[in-house]
């Protein structure tokens, strides 16, 4: 039986970027109500459906994202309020971000930190998903990189100890975690997610990881940004850094993702979770 893997979509502007969220952004536009429309033709496409992780303040000044998402038959979740990492949060602006978003989108069940800043520094935050009735995290990513990372976290979806949530602990938390897709080779970790990663690979080391992935019986979770796959969207003047992750082959990132979705069958984290019968 083929295995139905994971496709997300971080709903956010350009400059919501990590290493762009500190630009001035008075003279940049939203272009969220425009792209979104893009992206679900792709999905429509190939017949998929995805869960939607929105960034809050996008949810609440342009609701109609929100309506064509939903009315494409996807999941919505949610991506913080204005993209801070948890590790810029306190636990009080945690639950107060959640709760705001809760009064946007009451149905909402499921959480991507921003940055995939979860890890033992901030594991704090797994009780108080639970408190404001979320049943899901996709935020741990389980290989090392400069910026974020749980290098030992289980590969396959589970309940994180919280103590340590590289760590699976049937007493733990009651959130389910869905680490993102990685390819281990020779015990090496190479992340294939999604996004630049996506953007940054050949493709074919990509379908590999998913394939191995798979024959494991596991679901390999992808995730793409909206304005990945926007043509429009701003060149803005940034260090060379920054601007190779930014804007590396984001010319590219549809077709990348067309061949990735022609390969394998894609659901939303509620199907996965209604399929294996996950409380």
């Amino acid at each position: 039986m083929m295995v139905e893997n994971i496709l997300s979509v971080d709903v956010e502007e350009v400059f919501h970027a990590e290493y762009l969220r500190h630009l001035n952004r008075e003279n940049l536009a939203f272009r969220s109500p425009v792209n979104i429309r893009d992206v679900l033709k792709i999905l429509s496409g190939h017949e998929v459906t995805a869960a939607f992780f929105v960034v809050g303040e996008i949810a609440e000044n342009f609701p109609e994202v929100i309506q064509m998402i939903e009315d494409g038959g996807h999941e919505v979740a949610f991506h913080g309020w204005s993209h801070l990492p948890l590790w810029e949060l306190s636990a009080n602006s945690f639950r107060e971000e959640l709760t705001k978003f809760k009064r946007v989108y009451p149905c909402c069940i499921g959480y991507r930190a921003p940055s995939f800043s979860l890890n033992n520094d901030t594991k704090w935050s797994l009780r108080i998903l639970h408190e404001c009735g979320f049943r899901y995290d996709s935020s741990i990513f389980p290989a090392r990189t400069h910026l974020y990372g749980v290098p030992d976290a289980p590969l396959k979806p589970y309940k994180p100890s919280l103590d340590d949530v590289s760590k699976e602990a049937e007493d733990g938390s009651e959130i389910y975690e869905f680490p993102v897709a990685v390819y281990s080779i020779f015990g090496v970790r190479i992340p294939i997610a999604g996004g630049f990663w996506i953007r940054f690979w050949n493709t074919g080391l990509i379908i590999r990881g998913i394939k191995k992935l798979n024959r494991k019986g596991l679901p390999a979770v992808l995730y793409i940004h909206n304005w990945e796959l926007d043509p429009e969207t701003p060149r803005l003047n940034l260090n060379l850094y920054r601007s190779f992750v930014t804007y590396h082959r984001i010319r590219k990132a549809s077709s990348l993702l067309d061949h990735i979705l022609r390969e394998f069958r894609f659901g939303s984290f509620s199907n996965y979770m209604d399929k294996v019968c996950i409380s």
